[in-house]
């Protein structure tokens, strides 16, 4: 079940789905503030990936969108994903695959538009409206935003 972030910070649920390991995937994300109301959404085809590099695809594009709107620049951002794989990249840089070397230097300059950001490892059923959002994208070939 979802809950609200803390006053004055934003929360994204990201999820990704994939049909196969690796398969055709897509990712998708919500942003929401501490009265729950959506700020933002994506649902994106990302290709062939296995499912942890699709998971990290989809926290990446949560960072980028997060640090492309002032608005939430110096705010504190919490990301939220069910992926053990990822958490731990997240938290634990030298358990960082070296082959996504560029992705991860990406992040760290996208964290310099924060006051901070914490990933946080969920449960998939906390996760459902990213989760139905990711699947949407998996057989189409059309980026949403919003």
């Amino acid at each position: 079940m979802w809950s609200p972030p803390m006053v004055n910070s934003f929360e994204w649920n990201v999820d990704s789905s994939s049909l196969g390991k690796p398969g055709l995937s897509g990712i998708g994300g919500v942003l929401r503030n501490h009265h729950g109301h959506l700020f933002s959404v994506f649902s994106i085809p990302v290709g062939i990936l296995d499912s942890n590099l699709a998971e990290l695809r989809a926290v990446i594009k949560a960072i980028e969108l997060s640090a492309s709107n002032c608005l939430l620049h110096h705010k504190h951002l919490i990301i939220e994903f069910d992926s053990a794989n990822v958490t731990s990249w997240m938290h634990n840089p030298h358990n960082r695959p070296w082959m996504h070397h560029k992705r991860f230097s990406s992040v760290n300059k996208l964290n310099t538009y924060f006051g901070s950001i914490t990933y946080t490892h969920v449960f998939h059923e906390s996760n459902y409206m990213a989760d139905y959002m990711a699947k949407q994208e998996v057989l189409r070939s059309s980026e949403f935003i919003a």
